[in-house]
């Protein structure tokens, strides 16, 4: 890591069985895929180089592309209190330093830096679907979707 980087972490909850909610980027849809067990990155999982497919609509997306809006407020309010607020404060200390007693200038500075999920559970809903052409990479769906379940690896339907 150059000097310009900087690292953060976060947790994402799983549901009971292991499973690890996700968005498809094109339909927007959730669903659950099995989080890799034996890795410290539960993104990691199956990664083909071309992407996975969704379960819903059968389309094609890069393996970072399936973060739920939730997880990317998540991610946004962690590097918003991680660097942007003391960032605000240092600034607010210099903007205060501007109002002098009897001085022309007043100046004053307010910020709102989102705080996060208070919630990191994952509830256990969903039906699981299992592939026989990769058994081992099994998802779960909406309980309401009555239509096609793709693979996430090869797009055959369940």
């Amino acid at each position: 890591m150059s000097g310009d980087e900087m690292s953060f972490s976060m947790s994402v909850p799983l549901d009971s069985d292991g499973f690890l909610r996700r968005e498809c980027p094109t339909c927007e849809r959730e669903f659950k895929w099995l989080a890799a067990q034996d890795d410290d990155d539960l993104d990691s999982g199956p990664s083909p180089d071309a992407g996975y497919l969704c379960p819903y609509c059968g389309v094609r997306a890069p393996p970072d592309a399936w973060h739920t809006k939730a997880q990317l407020e998540q991610a946004t309010a962690i590097i918003m209190r991680e660097v942007v607020e003391p960032e605000i404060k240092k600034l607010s200390r210099s903007v205060e330093r501007l109002n002098r007693q009897g001085g022309f200038v007043q100046a004053s500075l307010e910020s709102d830096v989102p705080q996060g999920l208070d919630d990191n559970a994952e509830d256990d809903g969903m039906r699981r679907v299992d592939f026989p052409c990769h058994p081992d990479e099994p998802v779960k769906v909406d309980e309401a979707w009555g239509k096609t379940v793709h693979c996430l690896l090869c797009g055959t339907p369940a």
